[in-house]
């Protein structure tokens, strides 16, 4: 082959191996970068899976999450997350921020997650999200190693997809108002379609919403609707502009579906289909 194909296939490799770059990891090697600027992106049936973080699981598993490159097909080597960029993103003390580190991956290594088969199959698929969690106290972190099953919902993605910026959810006090909203993006409408605004709505039963939001079966109708339902509804409006519109839907004397309808109210980040962010600056603590 003579100089000038192989000079040309040289530049070929150099920009694929750029575009495969994982973006995320290589911006958390600049001192300066702030983990608040990268975006969570899953398969929707991620999004929509059934399983119950607490909320410094839930922080933890977003937080590694948006370290993925999405676009690549490679397998997940380790992922790092620190206590002071865990500290700096979720506005804890260092001291609490350890803590929650250390208590974090029991639960990320042992929870069950479970998603239903792809392609409307009957039939669900149960893993659990990390094959590998190592606390490292005396250097401030975990390493962590995504489960190979997990892998082709955060990764190689082309359709059936969603993406937020992490920014937007970094102040959510209930792990339900986080997996609350991740359903709402997932089921949010090409704003090609709405006019730029983040809208949309989806119906489920009482009894799937309850299993993707991992709430306790003592948690009857009352319960669940106090301490899910209306935090939920309060803090997406209050932290994320979001405003939720729940019809209670009953069959017989009982209710078994929620018709759920949201809007955007406020000109906030918000995700755009297919995975397209916009950028804006955090805005501060109320």
């Amino acid at each position: 082959m003579d100089n000038s194909l192989l000079a040309t296939m040289e530049r070929i490799k150099a920009n694929l191996e750029r575009k495969s770059q994982n973006s995320n990891i290589a911006a958390d090697a600049d001192p300066l970068h702030n983990l608040l600027d990268n975006t969570v992106t899953k398969q929707h049936a991620l999004s929509r899976a059934y399983y119950r973080f607490g909320l410094v699981e839930k922080r933890c598993m977003e937080a590694m999450i948006s370290k993925l490159n999405p676009m690549r097909n490679d397998n997940v080597q380790e992922i790092e997350l620190k206590a002071l960029d865990y500290a700096k993103a979720f506005q804890v003390s260092d001291k609490i921020a350890y803590r929650d580190l250390a208590s974090a991956i029991h639960g990320l290594m042992r929870t069950v997650i479970t998603v239903d088969r792809l392609n409307g199959k009957k039939g669900r698929i149960e893993f659990t999200l990390m094959s590998k969690a190592d606390y490292m106290e005396d250097e401030g972190r975990i390493l962590c190693v995504f489960n190979p099953l997990v892998v082709p919902y955060l990764m190689g993605l082309k359709e059936k997809f969603s993406s937020y910026p992490l920014k937007n959810a970094v102040d959510f006090s209930s792990s339900y108002t986080w997996r609350f909203y991740e359903l709402l993006v997932s089921w949010a409408k090409d704003k090609k379609e709405t006019g730029g605004l983040f809208v949309g709505w989806f119906t489920p039963s009482v009894e799937e919403l309850r299993e993707m939001l991992g709430v306790p079966p003592s948690y009857k109708w009352e319960s669940f609707n106090r301490q899910v339902l209306v935090i939920a509804e309060r803090e997406l409006r209050e932290k994320a502009s979001i405003h939720m519109d729940i019809t209670r839907i009953k069959t017989s004397r009982k209710i078994t579906h929620l018709k759920i309808e949201f809007i955007q109210s406020d000109q906030i980040p918000m995700p755009l289909a297919g995975g397209e962010l916009p950028k804006k600056p955090r805005k501060g603590k109320a």
